[in-house]
């Protein structure tokens, strides 16, 4: 009961947060959301290079998709029917778009190991090039839409937040 209430004020005091919020705190909230995530997308895109990164991959896919349902349960607790809407704001579109991102490079970086190891095993010849070219490519795009994400978060979502919390 304890931590229900704990987890009920943590929420409330999210969406409050972003009441009257200034133009360089928006900046700052770019910057750290564009960095985390762009840190997520490079560790996970350079765990597929090698084989050791396939358990990795596995697991930062898994606690991505855990937090971000332990999120929509909290808000769903805290707000109770009315949460739908703020699960809502919360979720689209930068959450989900990020949540696929990751489960879409994930899914690319995992089978890009599993061909490279079974290349290794097999002392099959791969075009590395080829890989490699689309492999970045992959990276790139995830890059480029994970920019568009943070900028809806940190200037658009706030908008929303503020009409929910009303």
């Amino acid at each position: 009961n304890s931590n229900k209430k704990i987890i009920i004020e943590t929420v409330n005091n999210h969406f409050k947060s972003y009441n009257n919020i200034s133009f360089s705190s928006k900046l700052l909230i770019f910057k750290n959301t564009l960095t985390s995530n762009l840190l997520y997308f490079v560790v996970m895109w350079l765990l597929g290079l090698s084989i050791i990164g396939l358990p990795l991959i596995g697991l930062m896919i898994f606690f991505k998709s855990f937090i971000t349902g332990f999120s929509v349960a909290s808000i769903f607790a805290c707000y109770k029917f009315k949460g739908f809407i703020g699960i809502l704001i919360y979720l689209f579109p930068s959450n989900l778009i990020f949540l696929f991102l990751s489960m879409f490079l994930g899914v690319y970086s995992l089978n890009l190991a599993i061909k490279l190891g079974n290349n290794a095993l097999c002392k099959k010849t791969l075009n590395f090039g080829l890989f490699m070219g689309k492999y970045f490519f992959v990276l790139l795009i995830c890059i480029l839409i994970c920019v568009a994400c943070s900028l809806f978060e940190a200037f658009i979502s706030p908008l929303f937040y503020n009409l929910f919390t009303k």
